[in-house]
């Protein structure tokens, strides 16, 4: 109802707010996702380095061109850096991007935060499509984000961050930033720092 009370210009608005933040979102799940040529590709490349650009992190973009000049093959090698980042690194050094392992307090998937997020999608209309992966991989939690956002559900967006996201990805980026070494997953974490945070 309240919604009919703002003039079009503001439903213009929000609805351009909406639609930029779901695809910031969207953009972003993608950086966390096995890199795939079916989205890892120049174009994606260009899209970082221009949202780089528009935050004027002139380092970062520095850095990005550097490694596309010298990596011969970007999606190889973005493909070795994320399976030793979240995969199979040495014990220690491996960066799990599941909510569970940094909330629960026994480092294990599948645990109640796992729960607790799958249960708050659902409650939001929303499931997954596969069952491959936990329900709180960032990726995901991302993707759902990028949902609410794309439905103007700007207070269960609010809440998700507050509750379920800020608490653990606090501590992921926290320990990536010690171990990613690679430039790009490194302003991936950044970058998903910087506009979940900035949605406080």
């Amino acid at each position: 109802m309240a919604a009919h009370s703002l003039s079009p210009d503001q439903d213009d608005a929000s609805a351009t707010e909406a639609a930029t933040l779901s695809s910031l979102y969207s953009f972003l799940a993608l950086t966390m996702r096995y890199p795939d040529p079916a989205f890892c590709n120049e174009p994606f490349f260009d899209a970082f380095e221009s949202l780089l650009a528009s935050l004027d992190w002139q380092a970062e973009l520095a850095a990005m061109r550097a490694w596309r000049e010298k990596t011969a093959d970007p999606l190889d090698d973005l493909r070795t850096a994320y399976t030793s980042l979240f995969i199979t690194a040495a014990p220690g050094t491996t960066i799990p991007p599941y909510a569970s392992v940094y909330l629960d307090g026994d480092g294990s998937l599948h645990g109640r935060t796992t729960e607790r997020t799958r249960n708050f999608y659902r409650e939001r209309g929303f499931d997954l499509l596969s069952e491959t992966e936990p329900a709180d991989h960032l990726q995901f939690e991302l993707e759902f984000l990028a949902a609410l956002a794309g439905e103007a559900k700007f207070d269960d967006e609010e809440l998700f961050l507050q509750t379920l996201f800020r608490p653990w990805f606090v501590r992921f980026q926290e320990k990536s930033m010690q171990e990613a070494r690679h430039p790009f997953y490194r302003m991936s974490i950044q970058l998903i720092d910087f506009f979940t945070k900035e949605e406080q």
